[in-house]
């Protein structure tokens, strides 16, 4: 009888932890689109890399999402417009730290930033490959997203679902 009464009380335990982590721990998979403005400057030699645009995220508690990065891109003093959709799937590692795969990025029809600077862009905003990347999302308000190092930007929800 008292082993009986020991384990219908593991049970109840076991089964309020699981019952607590399902409804009441958040997600760690957002299900949110968010907008920021997003600014880069590279200064490290006499011709700085510069951009000045906006971001839009979309993300799928399915571990997947996409975004959509657009603004001008000032280099040797020439102006271009840079344009990208990105598709990515993203893994909960820790916490608030994930990593981030990109599945897929396409140039958009405005986009002219010759191909030997779009190389570039594509490596200073990690737009192919895996990395490493920091979100954390605040209320229904703004996801503060960044590298394992500083936040970048704060992404405004836009939209609950």
């Amino acid at each position: 009888m008292k082993n009986a009464l020991v384990f219908a009380t593991i049970i109840t335990v076991l089964t309020g932890t699981l019952l607590w982590g399902i409804v009441v721990r958040p997600s760690t998979y957002i299900n949110d689109r968010c907008f920021a403005n997003f600014s880069y400057k590279d200064g490290s030699n006499d011709q700085p890399f510069t951009f000045s645009g906006n971001v839009a995220f979309e993300f799928s508690e399915d571990k997947t999402g996409q975004s959509n990065l657009y603004g001008d891109i000032d280099y040797q003093g020439k102006n271009y417009t840079f344009s990208r959709y990105v598709k990515f799937k993203y893994l909960n590692t820790s916490s608030n730290a994930y990593t981030v795969k990109i599945l897929k990025q396409e140039k958009l029809a405005h986009d002219n930033t010759p191909e030997n600077l779009s190389s570039l862009a594509i490596k200073v905003f990690f737009l192919s490959g895996e990395h490493s990347m920091y979100m954390k999302k605040h209320g229904d308000s703004f996801i503060t997203i960044g590298n394992t190092l500083s936040p970048v930007m704060n992404c405004v929800i836009q939209s609950y679902r």
